[in-house]
């Protein structure tokens, strides 16, 4: 029986290159196309699904490999007879908090946000901010231009124009920097959003030929600033579970044998011997002075 190795640091790189190519490969992307059609929309989802089991799976496999490779190394014997206490050291907690875990950030996908909104949001913090200042009036300058221009009184259209600057001082007083509005905005209410959002935009860029370029960026800072929260969750998720796990491995009992025990004899005194015959060759040295 030896000392069982850290191996740490190899899992939890492991799990970090994992998720990174998770993101780069394996997740599908949400695109404007995607939001526009409920058939394609709901093929995403499924797709993106089924890549959450295929990255649970092989994050779970990854670390029962990891601490087999341990266990084995500290016990010795064979695969077989480690397999079981290994197996359910760690996948009875993968199971439990990491599925859970998952299951969660699918019902309740505002808890993302407890990453996305602080570094996600600095990500695309500037990013986001140069396209809201780009799409978004400024109430005072369309006033004063308003002031400026024909005044053909219009009933209708100077209460319509009334009510957008109401709408747009509203938004600018509840979020106070247009940047902060990213926070707001979820792959899931996407669309409804940009919906809210139209209104409030220079008069330019209501046209949706003009703003398709602003609304496609702006889903990609959205997309990357939710990916950014998901992630953080796998990964400190996954440092809690290899603590976890391996508090469990250590007080796992190795499984002894017979033949494990005679094999363990047989080193043991063949060692011995050998550390015998040393002694006894170097006390046959002569010095001769």
């Amino acid at each position: 029986m030896g000392k069982s190795p850290d191996n740490s640091l190899i899992a939890f790189l492991l799990s970090l290159v994992t998720l990174i190519l998770y993101y780069l490969f394996l997740k599908p992307i949400l695109t404007i196309e995607v939001l526009n059609s409920t058939e394609s929309f709901a093929k995403h989802s499924k797709k993106k699904y089924i890549m959450m089991v295929v990255l649970f799976s092989i994050l779970s496999i990854l670390h029962f490999i990891v601490n087999l490779w341990g266990f084995q190394s500290k016990c010795g014997g064979t695969i077989t007879e480690n397999l079981g206490k290994v197996f359910v050291s760690t996948f009875a907690p993968w199971f439990i908090i990491f599925g859970l875990m998952m299951a969660v950030l699918i019902i309740f996908p505002g808890f993302k946000g407890t990453f996305s909104n602080v570094i996600g949001y600095y990500a695309v913090a500037r990013s986001s901010n140069k396209i809201l200042v780009q799409l978004m009036g400024n109430p005072e300058v369309d006033k004063e231009l308003s002031n400026n221009s024909d005044s053909t009184s219009d009933e209708k259209v100077s209460s319509d124009k009334s009510n957008i600057r109401k709408a747009s001082d509203a938004i600018l007083k509840l979020v106070g920097n247009t940047s902060i509005l990213i926070n707001q905005l979820t792959p899931e209410n996407f669309m409804q959003m940009w919906g809210m959002l139209i209104p409030v935009m220079k008069t330019e860029n209501q046209d949706s030929a003009v703003n398709a370029p602003f609304k496609k960026q702006l889903l990609e800072d959205v997309v990357l600033r939710d990916n950014i929260g998901e992630f953080c969750w796998y990964l400190y998720t996954t440092l809690l579970l290899m603590i976890m796990t391996k508090t469990m491995m250590l007080q796992q009992e190795c499984v002894t044998t017979v033949a494990h025990v005679k094999e363990n004899t047989d080193k043991y005194n063949s060692k011995e011997e050998e550390k015998k015959k040393r002694e006894k060759e170097n006390d046959k040295v002569v010095y001769n002075g």
